[in-house]
C-alpha cells in the first residue's frame, strides 16, 4: 500500500512533465502560425489536469484537510491507480511531443505533427478520463 508522500512524489513527477509538455506546446504554437488546434487542446488539457493534481497534492501533504468521514470514502489504491495512469499518459505524451520538437516550425514539421495527431488525440482522451477520475476524487474530499 502506498503512503501519501509516495503519491505526492508521483504527483510532483507528473507536474514536472506537465511543465515540460506545456513549454513544448507553447514553443510549437509560437513557431507556427498555423499550429493545429490539437496543440491548443492538448495544452488546455495539460493545464487543467495540472490544476487538479496541484489541489490533490495539497491534501496529500496536509496543507488542506477534509472531514475524516469523507477521506474514508476513498481507497488509497484507487488514488494510486489514477496517479499511475497519469504518469504513464504524461510519459507517452512527452515522448511523442519530444519527437516533434523543432526550432523552426515548417511544412515538414506540420506534416510530422499530422502523422502523430491520431496518437496525440488518443492520449488527450486518456488525459480527459484521468482528469475526470481526479475530479471525482477531489469532489469526495471537498464535499
Amino acid at each position: 500500500m502506498a503512503d501519501p508522500l509516495s503519491i505526492a512524489a508521483g504527483v510532483i513527477g507528473i507536474l514536472t512533465a506537465a511543465a515540460h509538455i506545456s513549454s513544448l506546446l507553447i514553443d510549437f504554437s509560437k513557431s507556427s502560425r498555423d499550429a493545429p488546434q490539437t496543440a491548443r487542446t492538448v495544452l488546455a488539457e495539460v493545464n487543467g489536469i495540472s490544476g487538479t493534481l496541484t489541489h490533490l497534492q495539497s491534501f496529500l501533504l496536509g496543507k488542506e484537510t477534509s472531514e475524516l468521514s469523507r477521506t474514508q470514502l476513498l481507497q488509497v489504491d484507487h488514488v494510486v491507480t489514477v496517479v499511475s495512469g497519469c504518469v504513464l499518459t504524461f510519459s507517452k505524451l512527452e515522448k511523442v511531443l519530444d519527437s516533434l520538437k523543432t526550432d523552426n516550425m515548417g511544412i515538414r514539421d506540420c506534416v510530422r505533427w499530422a502523422k502523430k495527431e491520431k496518437a496525440i488525440a488518443g492520449l488527450v482522451q486518456r488525459l480527459q478520463n484521468e482528469k475526470a477520475s481526479l475530479s471525482l476524487i477531489m469532489h469526495v474530499l471537498n464535499g
